[in-house]
């Protein structure tokens, strides 16, 4: 089945899955998510976060918490 990723995007897509879930559901801080996640470092972790989500990761935090449910 082809997805139409290169590896390295669908790996990136996979990583930016779990680290919206831990920011939208932990309290954990930027940076740790980041490492845990295979970004290495919050700012790597942002850009990618604005070029699929179009918003960075605070903003999906606040959007989380600010959600009902």
């Amino acid at each position: 089945m082809s997805v139409g990723l290169s590896p390295a995007r669908a790996v990136e897509r996979l990583r930016l899955e779990a680290a919206r879930e831990r920011v939208e559901r932990s309290t954990l801080p930027i940076e740790t998510i980041a490492v845990m996640t295979g970004f290495h470092d919050p700012e790597r972790m942002r850009r990618a976060f604005l070029r699929e989500f179009h918003q960075p990761p605070q903003a999906v935090r606040r959007n989380a918490a600010d959600s009902p449910g």
